[in-house]
């Protein structure tokens, strides 16, 4: 990576070129690239500086681009002016084979995104959504160079988040909520904002009839008082968008006309059935913020801000936004409120770019929000439409985040741009965040398909099914008897040889990596966008993290059987969009391994082994074993 210089931006046309204006420093397996910037006049808010960067030989690259204003997806190309603007992670493979990562960051003040220009340079942009700055002093971003692209992508992260002081925690140092090791559900789709008490009541007397082992669930938008919905109709889910985006939060109670015995009493029922309750709300109260009319406003102004001249949301400061959560969140946990899901968390840019600059924003608000779940949750939230680099630079204890758009059901396109938002989405997010592929149907056309990508995403499992609708054979290969989900190790990414070449035009299968109980996992898809067939191979080298000199490997729908050594291929094809295959690796000691129950897509966490090395089912039901390289199937 060549650095070629830096520009400082007056206005958008008037600007001034350094020869400098960054430092690079080497921190040994990835490098930090600062901007140095200074000058005699206020930085532009929308862009205050670039720094020119050229790759050479470079031969393909995938960018995690946010495209909206909450969610990124990734974009394929071989040439830097090709690189999107709002590029929030980089990996670029060169001629040689060989690959560079970058990670652009939010710092104190600062916030960098990547794009290509048209004299094919790649820029890292730093702005600051705020008007009086006349100097950007800070770090852009990091960078590493070498073969292996998810040890260059998470050493990036390493340096990053050190180098910010440490309050974007990695993986690693996150709490997994037990809660999500457990299947859920959640009422969006079986309700939408019509969501009731008599219907959530009506549900979990489904789960109990069917046996479905659901043990949480989210009660989601809108549950609260929200009067301008009051005789209010709708026909089309256009229309139903449209009046949520017109309306605003009148109290934080629930809706006495949805839920006539009051929210508490909705949560002791639910938790009769052994599921316990979250509680769905956005950062601004509800989607166009707080009413007017309403006692939150009347009491609870000095808590709130008046944006885009209409629009009463919580201040971004940090006392005042802590009030705000707070308040909100007493409510909910005085009435059995167990953790949240907390949406419309990228709303920096449009609701307070004008006020701060974007890290103290972002820090702000994220930290108070943060605060109130740890003292009222113990931490537990889903973070959601939040994938902007100022939220996940910026959240200092919660684990769980959304990573792809909102489902949707029964739409096969729809799948392809689901599974390519959620897996390299993760190559990012997931360094930081344990990913949430969001939830889906067990009688949707794509069910199996969704099953599968959630039983390799590492995050968690929840449906969303309406009434009398809940399939319990699609959901059982995913769960133990109790609702426990089987859940690999980490965030579910694509294999290193998909990762920067496009799959819905290669011809060429799309694989998914993870490993669970030392044992590797390959989740394989077709995504071409004729439904034509696809070819590849798959091999233990396709698995991060896979250790072993031969394998036995199972695949889950045919139950066939192979053996390979280290690195060696095995060729397969996919005949269209709607075939798919999970191959499980076993590690072979002698010839010998163990796949576990063939009944659960996640076989290996079936079993464990005992102290005398023999093999013990966690539950029973139909398994397997290898035995001198053969596959024995015992019911």
């Amino acid at each position: 990576m060549i650095v070629k210089g830096a520009r400082a931006y007056k206005t958008e046309n008037d600007t001034r070129f350094f020869d400098g204006g960054c430092t690079v420093k080497n921190f040994g397996k990835a490098n930090a690239l600062y901007a140095d910037v200074s000058v005699d006049f206020n930085l532009y808010s929308e862009l205050g500086v670039s720094i020119y960067i050229d790759i050479e030989n470079l031969s393909q690259f995938v960018s995690n681009f946010k495209h909206a204003e909450f969610w990124c997806k990734p974009v394929f190309g071989s040439c830097l002016k090709d690189v999107p603007n709002n590029t929030q992670g980089l990996i670029a493979k060169k001629e040689d084979g060989s690959y560079l990562a970058i990670l652009p960051v939010v710092s104190e003040k600062y916030k960098c995104v990547l794009e290509g220009n048209e004299e094919n340079l790649l820029e890292a942009r730093l702005f600051s959504w705020y008007e009086n700055l006349n100097e950007c002093k800070c770090l852009a971003l990091t960078f590493a160079e070498g073969d292996n692209p998810f040890e260059l992508i998470s050493e990036c992260a390493k340096l990053a988040s050190k180098l910010l002081g440490g309050r974007c925690k990695l993986r690693n140092e996150r709490e997994y909520p037990e809660i999500f090791e457990y299947l859920g559900w959640c009422s969006w789709d079986a309700f939408g904002i019509e969501v009731n008490e008599k219907g959530i009541e009506e549900k979990c007397e489904e789960f109990k009839a069917k046996q479905i082992p659901v043990k949480w669930a989210i009660v989601d938008d809108m549950w609260a008082e929200v009067r301008n919905f009051w005789d209010k109709t709708y026909e089309t889910r256009e229309e139903m968008f449209n009046l949520m985006h017109s309306s605003s939060l009148s109290s934080f109670k629930a809706d006495s006309r949805r839920f006539p015995s009051g929210l508490k009493s909705l949560i002791e029922k639910v938790n009769g059935y052994g599921i316990k309750v979250g509680v769905w709300h956005p950062t601004t109260g509800y989607w166009k913020g707080i009413d007017k009319e309403s006692d939150i406003y009347k009491e609870h102004k000095d808590l709130l801000l008046q944006v885009n001249d209409e629009m009463l949301i919580p201040s971004y400061e940090y006392e005042k936004a802590y009030g705000f959560y707070k308040l909100f969140h007493d409510y909910l946990e005085s009435c059995g409120t167990e953790f949240v899901k907390i949406d419309n968390q990228s709303m920096t840019r449009r609701f307070y770019k004008k006020y701060a600059p974007v890290g103290e924003v972002a820090r702000q608000f994220h930290d108070a929000m943060e605060r109130s779940v740890k003292e009222h949750f113990g931490g537990v939230m889903i973070n959601c439409m939040g994938m902007a680099n100022e939220d996940m630079w910026n959240r200092t204890d919660s684990a769980v985040a959304r990573c792809s758009d909102d489902f949707q059901p029964e739409d096969r396109p729809w799948f392809t741009k689901h599974i390519l938002q959620c897996t390299y989405n993760c190559l990012i997010q997931g360094r930081f965040y344990y990913c949430d592929y969001d939830m889906w149907w067990t009688d949707d056309g794509q069910a199996i398909k969704n099953s599968l990508l959630r039983a390799v995403s590492g995050g968690p499992v929840y449906v969303s099914d309406k009434l009398s609708r809940s399939r319990a054979e699609v959901i059982k290969p995913l769960v133990f008897e109790n609702g426990r989900i089987l859940r690999c190790d980490k965030p579910g990414i694509p294999t290193a040889d998909c990762l920067t070449e496009n799959p819905t035009k290669n011809g060429k299968s799309f694989k998914v990596q993870n490993t669970a109980n030392g044992c590797g996992v390959l989740a394989v898809f077709n995504l071409d966008s004729d439904n034509k067939a696809v070819y590849g191979s798959i091999s233990s080298s396709n698995i991060k993290g896979l250790c072993g000199d031969e394998f036995g490997v199972y695949e889950h729908f045919s139950k066939s059987f192979i053996t390979l050594k280290k690195g060696e291929k095995h060729k397969f094809s996919l005949a269209d969009n709607d075939e798919f295959k999970l191959f499980i690796f076993v590690p072979l000691k002698n010839g010998n391994g163990t796949i576990g129950r063939i009944d659960k897509f996640i076989s290996p966490l079936t079993y464990r082994i005992k102290a005398d090395e023999t093999v013990e089912l966690i539950e029973a039901g139909p398994f397997a074993v290898i035995e001198n390289r053969k596959l024995i199937i015992k019911e």
